[in-house]
């Protein structure tokens, strides 16, 4: 197993990817800087309420696992940005950042820590995250997520 490191500059601080060799006739890293843009524009489309880039970047059927064991469709997760009942107290920064590729899937790991609450509760905190992408009709979309304490 290669692993290829991306560089830093596009990343959160303290944050890295790596990917297996090339894939499909293109360059580990590139398909890396590729997830790696969409998670940045993940985090800051969370943190800003921006709920019309969410929705290009989730696929319908998108369901996130938060780290108290609760789960949300896109339409929920959407819903209570929009509202205003999910609210993100600043930006949400990345460490130990990690793309995993497998064709036309990219599995990317690590660790953030976010300010959140959901109706007037906390959430977020220190968390580890899992993310699954696909790549559908030549763009990568988000098809599921999972977070747990750290």
């Amino acid at each position: 197993l290669l692993v290829v490191a991306v560089p830093l500059s596009h990343l959160p601080v303290g944050a890295r990817a790596t990917t297996p060799p090339a894939i499909a006739g293109r360059p580990a890293s590139t398909v890396a800087e590729e997830i790696q843009a969409m998670e940045t524009r993940w985090n800051e489309a969370r943190a800003h309420a921006d709920v019309a880039t969410l929705d290009r970047i989730l696929v319908d059927d998108w369901t996130v696992t938060h780290a108290n064991g609760t789960t949300d469709s896109k339409a929920k997760y959407l819903g209570d940005l929009r509202s205003g009942a999910r609210k993100f107290g600043g930006p949400v920064t990345v460490s130990d950042f990690v793309v995993r590729v497998y064709g036309d899937t990219a599995v990317a790991a690590g660790s953030s820590q976010s300010t959140v609450t959901l109706n007037g509760q906390p959430q977020g905190g220190a968390l580890h995250f899992t993310r699954v992408y696909v790549k559908r009709n030549g763009a990568w979309r988000m098809i599921v997520t999972q977070a747990t304490q750290r």
